[in-house]
C-alpha cells in the first residue's frame, strides 16, 4: 500500500491558515496555536524587530524538524520550503 505524501493533505489547512496569519499579522498569542506545517512539532519565535501588538521581523523555528519560518513586514511565512520565494 503506497501512502500519500504528507503535504499532499496539509495544503489545504495550510493556506487558511496562511490567509489567517494575513489578516491577523504576527501577534505574540498566536504561539498557543501555531505548529511547524512540515511535522507539527512545537514552534518557537524569535524576535528581531517588534511593537506593542505585533511582531515585526523575526522567525518561527521548530525543534523537530529544525525548520525555519521567517517574519517579515509582520507575515509569517509558514510554506514548505520548497514552496517559499
Amino acid at each position: 500500500m503506497k501512502s500519500k505524501p504528507l503535504l499532499t493533505w496539509q495544503r489545504p489547512t495550510l493556506i487558511i491558515l496562511q490567509r489567517k496569519l494575513l489578516y491577523n499579522a504576527m501577534k505574540k498569542e498566536l504561539m498557543d496555536i501555531l505548529a511547524c506545517p512540515m511535522c507539527k512539532g512545537d514552534l518557537t519565535l524569535s524576535i528581531e524587530q517588534e511593537d506593542e501588538k505585533e511582531v515585526i521581523t523575526g522567525s518561527l523555528n521548530c525543534a523537530r524538524c529544525a525548520e525555519a519560518y521567517p517574519i517579515r513586514d509582520t507575515i509569517p511565512n509558514l510554506l514548505p520550503p520548497d514552496m517559499r520565494q
